[in-house]
């Protein structure tokens, strides 16, 4: 039988193959994100297929995906695929191989370097040559493309989550199940779910559980636990636990290991607020138990109130359609006023970012008229002038600062010269930090997970200087950005320095991507009281120096 790995493969390739064919983007993504879907499904697309279910009741598997996987099921190939492989050179057929590679940079790759296969280009990207001659974010893609991976996004992993936890208690018959583990903690990037389980017949469970989407192979299987490879490119691990001593299996298996370590030999507990109530503490919440100082905070009853979604005012990092935002001020900002918020700070890209229709000077002014009108009609909600300001590479901002006044705030962000050195990059932000209009250093490190490492700085002297010049960083909320990371976040946290927790909203549909944020928020450990847009806008105004 048919994997659904195997048929999310082929419409992988079909996705990379078509995009070196000047096909319209919209259907090369649209195979990608069926084959992602496909991979988290627990049902058998070929028992589907073979009973003449309907494919399409899935989301993102349209009439035309639904009819490619029935002739994989149904002739064992995908023909619109072979027809691509025959014709495409075979540099480019081998690429259909790596469908997280984009075969376009990597063609250009090929060429100026004179390779012809994947093998070469490993060679070429161990000697330096890539990084050398093509840049450093090239090497970082082809390094990310060709390295197998067996994680995800913490937020991709969410219907995953779902799915195996409906599949264990409908189709496995499992009493109680829960998620654990780095998921339950809301760790950036997962390598396995974790559940724990209860059932009076693990052997069935685990037998069931290699049915999982079709075929799930069984890696590690013992009388309390077992370990399957996911065709999602992650580990399902479950544990066996019984009514007594659930508590204690979901603290083991949700804490890190420095954290159960800290909690010591357990007893069996049938809750976790049993178990650590034994111990004189609180309650820990999930999001904290990473070993640092939690357990002696929460022995003293010092532990605190977690932010919560609830707790936000506004959104202080937003795009529009004057740069490069699917939508305009007016909608953002009803959408944020609908979201429950009191204010929205509106900062579209500088002038320098051609890339993403930066602003021009001329235009920054119109729209800071544009804005003072358009709060003059508006009740009980106030749209916040600002600015996405670049940090170019000598550490001066990208706008005058005669324009800079104008302004609200500003969000100060790098999105150019990643290849500085840790040096001079945090050179170029200290520069920055010194110009009397930046006010919050936006995604700090310039990561994207799974993809790009982001450039180093030194930190600490960062978070230094923010102290010192009444400077502010973010949380970027974007899934695969989740910058600054935790560590940073308390570091900075704990120097005093306040945190602004936003989505970087290209649309009204992002805004509610903050959960992501507040997820690393959490993790932090901050409080309400030590993030920016958890603040009237009164007191935020006086935070920005009006």
């Amino acid at each position: 039988m048919l994997s659904n790995a195997e048929i999310a493969d082929r419409l992988a390739s079909l996705g990379q193959l078509l995009s070196t064919e000047k096909e319209n983007p919209y259907k090369v993504r649209a195979y990608r994100r069926a084959a992602a879907k496909i991979r988290t499904l627990p049902d058998s697309l070929e028992e589907m297929v073979r009973e003449e279910a309907d494919l399409t009741q899935f989301a993102g598997i349209g009439e035309a995906i639904a009819s490619a996987i029935r002739e994989i099921v149904l002739t064992g190939e995908l023909g619109k695929l072979e027809t691509l492989r025959s014709k495409a050179t075979p540099a480019v057929a081998s690429l259909s191989e790596y469908p997280r590679l984009d075969p376009k940079r990597v063609l250009r790759v090929y060429k100026k370097l004179g390779i012809a296969s994947v093998e070469e280009l490993r060679e070429r990207l161990e000697s330096g040559e890539i990084e050398r001659v093509m840049g450093l974010r090239a090497a970082q893609h082809v390094r990310q493309g060709i390295t197998e991976t067996h994680a995800m996004l913490l937020y991709r992993a969410d219907d995953l989550r779902t799915a195996v936890e409906e599949y264990l208690v409908t189709r496995c018959g499992v009493k109680r199940a829960a998620v654990t583990g780095d998921y339950r903690r809301r760790v950036e990037v997962v390598e396995e779910l974790v559940f724990v389980v209860q059932t009076d017949d693990f052997p069935a469970v685990v037998e069931r559980l290699q049915r999982y989407g079709g075929r799930t192979p069984l890696l590690e299987s013992r009388k309390d636990h077992a370990v399957f490879a996911l065709s999602a490119g992650v580990l399902l691990r479950i544990q066996l636990a019984t009514e007594s001593d659930w508590g204690t299996w979901m603290v083991v298996c949700t804490g890190s290991k420095a954290h159960v370590r800290k909690v010591g030999t357990l007893q069996e507990f049938p809750s976790e607020e049993a178990l650590y109530g034994a111990l004189g503490m609180q309650f820990v919440e999930p999001e904290l138990r990473e070993g640092n100082d939690e357990l002696a905070r929460a022995a003293t009853g010092r532990l605190p109130r977690l932010v919560t979604v609830g707790d936000l005012r506004g959104e202080l990092h937003a795009h529009s359609t004057s740069s490069d935002g699917g939508d305009s001020i007016v909608a953002m900002a009803e959408a944020a006023r609908a979201q429950g918020y009191e204010y929205l700070g509106i900062t579209d890209h500088s002038q320098s970012l051609k890339i993403a229709r930066g602003v021009s000077i001329t235009d920054l002014r119109a729209q800071i008229r544009y804005i003072d009108q358009l709060n003059g009609r508006l009740c009980g909600f106030r749209v916040l002038k600002s600015s996405e300001v670049d940090i170019l590479a000598d550490g001066t901002l990208d706008y005058p600062d005669e324009l800079l006044r104008e302004l609200d705030y500003t969000v100060c962000s790098i999105h150019s010269r990643f290849s500085l050195g840790k040096q001079e990059q945090t050179e170029r932000i200290l520069r920055a930090m010194d110009n009397p209009y930046f006010r919050i250093l936006g995604h700090a490190t310039g990561r994207l997970l799974l993809t790009r490492p982001g450039y180093e700085i030194d930190v600490e002297r960062v978070i230094e200087q923010a102290r010192q010049n009444g400077r502010f960083f973010e949380i970027n909320s974007s899934p695969n950005r989740l910058d600054l990371p935790a560590e940073h976040v308390r570091r900075a946290a704990e120097a005093g320095v306040k945190i602004a927790i936003n989505t970087d909203a290209h649309g009204v549909g992002e805004y509610g991507l903050v959960r992501c944020g507040i997820d690393q928020a959490r993790r932090a450990g901050l409080e309400a009281s030590m993030v920016l847009n958890c603040q009237p806008v009164e007191r935020l105004m006086a935070l920005f120096g009006h």
